[in-house]
């Protein structure tokens, strides 16, 4: 095993490793908040490796644990990290009273997207969901749609080569749980097993097969080009100078709503739902968390309650470009303005966004689905027949 900490016997300066995901709103604040960190406890280094975001998507943790102090997971991977024994407990490590486990403090249900059983294994660092997105200077905030009826006639009336949607495998995925969300029924979630209309044979057919229908819908209205997009490539294209202005499913990118030389700045909004409401979509963002295999676990923590504490998400964090999860930065203002309004536009559907299944085998089992129906929906297979395929897979995860 690599050693992850390491002692310099002429300073006595322990080394922290940790891993993100490469992107500016991940790199830029977490280093910042670390050196932040560092002035506090010289007695610290921090020192931070990047991965490719679909790799953060889809690696396992266990298979960096031995490598890393800090981890910055998504939260479906916690129930196969905690079975391989990849995290610790955050509770075990701090009192509880210096990690503040409030799922008040953090917007939506960021926080409890990291607990497994009884036991937190990261805390929010940065919070996400699906919304729309358009350049800033080609829709105004009335041009926004605020029902998907309203999506499809401004697909429509801009045409494909001005719309995009975030369609690779595992974004076409997000985009259709987002859709089966704003087909629910009025039931209460289940924070193991997934929301409610994901049962143990799988996904409703009274959510499922509607949301593939309007799926389908908005994959023949947007560029061709979409099928290969994840949502960076998007939203570069957003920002540039081609053609395309809009995206109706996205996840929430802060850099993008900065003002940038030579780069439009991108409008994001509360995602439409089918009535005009309110609706949540699918939970995104980042937890910071410790491995198991860490030589200094408690020095790991203690930056884990540094880096999630209101004073440095609305602070050094956010002001690095980062993408804050507390539900103080989201409502400050100077956080607001930095980012054009982007987290006030976005809090109602944060705060109704809903969790993903994060039971062991979940991480497999969305690799595989979001092949599936990546190849179906491609194929112009009918929304049961995609359905029926989706829930085969996952009779091998409920069993």
């Amino acid at each position: 095993m690599q050693t992850s900490v390491t002692e310099n016997p002429a300073s006595s300066t322990t080394m922290l490793r940790g891993i993100t995901w490469d992107h500016p709103r991940a790199v830029d604040s977490i280093e910042r908040a670390s050196e932040a960190f560092q002035t506090e406890h010289p007695e610290l280094r921090l020192d931070w490796d990047a991965r490719p975001l679909h790799e953060f998507e889809e690696v396992p943790l266990q298979l960096l644990a031995a490598d890393y102090d800090l981890l910055a997971i998504d939260h479906p991977f916690i129930g196969d990290a905690v079975a391989s024994g990849a995290l610790a407990p955050l509770s075990s490590l701090v009192p509880p009273t210096a990690l503040d486990f409030s799922g008040a403090r953090f917007v939506g249900h960021s926080l409890e997207s990291y607990e497994w059983r009884g036991e937190y294994y990261a805390l929010p660092v940065d919070a996400a969901c699906m919304v729309g997105a358009a350049r800033a200077d080609a829709l105004t905030e009335r041009d926004h749609p605020r029902r998907w009826a309203q999506v499809v006639e401004l697909l429509q009336e801009l045409g494909p080569e001005r719309t995009l949607l975030t369609a690779n495998p595992t974004h076409l995925w997000g985009t259709f749980l987002s859709l089966c969300e704003a087909h629910r029924p009025g039931r209460q979630p289940d924070f193991e097993s997934g929301p409610a209309w994901w049962t143990a044979e799988g996904i409703a057919a009274e959510v499922g097969v509607p949301a593939l229908e309007l799926l389908r819908e908005l994959t023949a209205l947007t560029a061709p080009r979409s099928f290969q997009l994840d949502p960076v490539q998007v939203l570069d294209e957003l920002s540039g100078d081609g053609a395309a202005v809009y995206c109706p499913s996205v996840f929430i990118y802060s850099t993008y709503a900065h003002d940038r030389p030579g780069r439009a700045r991108v409008a994001f909004h509360d995602a439409p739902s089918l009535d005009g409401e309110p609706v949540g979509t699918l939970t995104g963002g980042v937890g910071l968390g410790v491995s198991r295999a860490s030589r200094a676990p408690e020095d790991a923590a203690r930056f884990v309650a540094f880096a999630t504490s209101d004073a440095v998400q609305r602070g050094v964090y956010a002001g690095a470009g980062g993408q804050p999860a507390t539900v103080s930065a989201w409502h400050d203002e100077r956080v607001n303005a930095a980012a054009g309004g982007l987290y006030r536009a976005t809090s109602n559907t944060m705060q109704r966004s809903f969790v993903r299944p994060r039971r062991r085998g979940y991480p497999a089992y969305q690799r595989a689905a979001a092949r599936t129906i990546h190849e179906l929906v491609r194929a112009d297979t009918g929304a049961p027949d995609i359905l029926r395929a989706l829930n085969r897979l996952w009779a091998d995860v409920a069993s």
